[in-house]
């Protein structure tokens, strides 16, 4: 069985010297292996697929006992690597904090410790935009449960 430190370090040898990064590994009982690889522009699927590939080649029959999917993370779905905070810099996200509060606001600052967001508040006048604080506010890391960017579809 493969496990999730043998994956990672096959997949980052792999990486090195490209733009794209980790996110995650997850190994699922049943021989299921989920492996999500983002880039700091966008990663297609044949760059993916060429990963998978390079992957299963060098594990050799080890990786015939399972079933391997790579992917992109998903739209919606919580970061988890510091880099995904990086990519979306001056984007608005979702932060929810470990007390069950939500906020969203630009991305405007991190470091190891905290983030600074601009906060959005709606507008009280239908159809117009949400106003930005001008101001950054800080967050300690420690205080937030998860951060995920937010999609607008016109």
């Amino acid at each position: 069985m493969i496990t999730v430190e043998q994956l990672r370090s096959v997949i980052e040898r792999h990486l090195e010297g490209t733009p794209h990064f980790l996110v995650d590994v997850e190994v699922r009982p049943g021989g299921k292996v989920n492996v999500e690889v983002d880039n700091d522009k966008a990663i297609t699927l044949d760059e993916l697929a060429r990963l998978n590939r390079a992957v299963r080649e060098d594990l050799g029959d080890a990786a015939d006992d399972c079933e391997m999917q790579f992917s992109s993370p998903g739209m919606g779905r919580p970061f988890k690597v510091l880099r995904q905070y990086h990519k979306h810099m001056g984007r608005i996200v979702e932060l929810k904090f470990t007390d069950g509060r939500t906020l969203r606001g630009e991305l405007a600052e991190l470091n190891d410790t905290s983030m600074g967001i601009r906060i959005q508040h709606p507008s009280k006048v239908k159809g117009r935009l949400p106003k930005m604080e001008e101001e950054v506010t800080t967050f300690p890391l420690t205080e937030i449960k998860s951060t995920q960017a937010t999609y607008k579809f016109n």
